[in-house]
């Protein structure tokens, strides 16, 4: 299934309508979600991995997804729209997510995390910025 061109052209928008605000990655991560009327999936701690710190996803109709990725230094947020073949990646971030705090705390998700900006580097989505 091919990405939507018009929801690629509205996150694109709504990513840089907030590039430039002086708010957080999280934050940021919040309001393209409800700028481009998203759902924030998740907007989890990358630890361990050379490039990226923090990585979130925003899902929207057609099984498609719009994720961000926070660089190592803290200024560049990447980002690029997926379609469902990275569900079972997205699946178990969105899962710990939706836990309690005391549950997220016994799990950890860095695994999973860099699974999944694995397979966006695998399949040439490393997230243009």
């Amino acid at each position: 299934m091919a990405v939507n061109e018009l929801d690629l052209m509205i996150f694109q928008m709504a990513v840089e309508s907030v590039r430039s605000l002086p708010l957080s990655f999280t934050e940021k991560a919040a309001a393209i979600a409800a700028r481009s009327r998203g759902i924030l999936l998740f907007d989890v701690r990358v630890d361990g991995d050379a490039e990226v710190q923090r990585v979130a996803a925003i899902r929207y109709p057609g099984d498609q997804a719009g994720v961000l990725a926070l660089d190592r230094q803290g200024h560049v947020t990447r980002h690029c729209i997926v379609n469902g073949a990275f569900s079972r990646f997205i699946a178990p971030l969105e899962n710990w997510t939706s836990m309690p705090l005391p549950m997220q705390a016994k799990i950890d998700v860095d695994d999973h995390a860099s699974l999944f900006l694995g397979a966006l580097r695998k399949a040439g989505h490393m997230l243009g910025s």
